[in-house]
């Protein structure tokens, strides 16, 4: 009784602090009520019609990881390569960043004391930046140690939902919630806001991960196919990038929702990794794995499913890394916390290359 109520809370507070699948508003794919309407956005409709015309490249299955007997990964939140190959896995149930070799050996498990819920915010060098949103702090851990950290903004309701992004010049963090004015601001090294934008519109409309690319940063939503754009300062007003050609069984319920005949915003991606001019997207389905590709205007390029998938309503994959090997060469790590917890990672050879 006591291990089912441990287990309870825990995933009451993944809900409630990650934001990765449910929002106030938002339900997952396999979750839905059934809406009867067959209409979509026009914008929607164009993207259908894209995608259908593209025939799909096939992942290769490379590796499991799950970590060593008796220490296994229970819930991985976020992955992330360093320039090395190495791969880093967060696990929010543990509260602990495992790390693994190129070829998929672990190689240690490392906590640190206030780690609460982290996930994996970017690396600077040899240093580890991982957000905790449960105690409103980013930790910079080095070999293991906690070498520094800061509070992050606390002008936000408890049940806002948080994230953040790094690079070597700043960090970025967005908080958005209901009956709230959210916002995107950009941090010192001590938590010091040195800018800060107001986000327009409904909050779910926000809710999704930042990842920088290049000299912008990418404001993610998971619950419409669309990216907003920022200049690293912040100062460039906003531009709202459409991924043209992406195609969901969601999208009627979406418009739904949008028109007000449904209650739940489905959730339509659960992150998105860039890497040159190319964007990674996870397309979630209920029971297998599509990563969407587009170019840096937002256009469809590429459709990545893996080999003969089969249908399970529980399978979730909630965020990716990917790194480019060679040219015309990608390795793809993919955490999936449900049915079982695992790190599939894929190899991509884009085709012609």
């Amino acid at each position: 009784m006591k291990k089912d109520a441990r287990r309870s809370a825990f995933d009451r507070r993944i809900t409630f602090l990650l934001a990765v699948v449910l929002t106030l508003t938002g339900c997952l794919p396999s979750s839905c009520r059934r809406v009867e309407s067959q209409a979509i956005t026009p914008a929607d409709s164009l993207s259908r019609h894209l995608a259908a015309q593209m025939t799909p490249d096939t992942l290769r299955l490379v590796q499991q990881v799950v970590g060593p007997e008796g220490k296994a990964v229970m819930y991985p939140r976020t992955v992330l390569f360093d320039p090395e190959g190495r791969l880093f896995v967060s696990d929010v149930e543990r509260n602990s960043v495992y790390t693994f070799s190129a070829g998929g050996a672990f190689l240690e498990e490392v906590t640190w004391s206030g780690a609460a819920v982290p996930y994996l915010a970017g690396m600077r060098g040899d240093t580890l930046l991982l957000f905790n949103p449960e105690a409103r702090r980013l930790d910079f851990v080095l070999r293991g140690a906690l070498v520094h950290h800061f509070s992050t903004p606390g002008d936000l309701p408890r049940e806002a939902l948080q994230y953040v992004a790094v690079t070597d010049e700043a960090v970025y963090f967005k908080a958005v919630a209901k009956d709230f004015a959210g916002y995107l601001a950009r941090l010192d090294d001590e938590g010091t806001v040195r800018s800060r934008t107001t986000l327009p519109g409904s909050y779910w409309r926000h809710a999704g991960m930042l990842r920088p690319w290049g000299d912008s940063l990418l404001s993610l939503s998971g619950f419409r196919p669309v990216v907003d754009v920022f200049g690293a300062a912040l100062s460039m007003p906003l531009d709202t990038m459409a991924l043209v050609g992406f195609d969901s069984p969601m999208l009627r319920r979406s418009f739904a929702f949008m028109q007000g005949h449904a209650t739940q915003a489905p959730l339509l991606s659960t992150s998105a990794a860039p890497v040159g001019d190319r964007l990674f997207v996870l397309n979630v389905r209920p029971g297998w794995l599509r990563i969407d590709v587009y170019d840096r205007g937002g256009r469809l390029q590429h459709i990545l499913v893996e080999r003969d998938p089969a249908y399970n309503k529980q399978f979730y994959p909630i965020d990716l890394a990917v790194r480019r090997e060679a040219p015309g060469r990608y390795r793809i790590a993919v955490a999936v916390p449900r049915p079982a917890p695992v790190v599939k990672v894929y190899d991509w050879v884009v085709p012609g290359a």
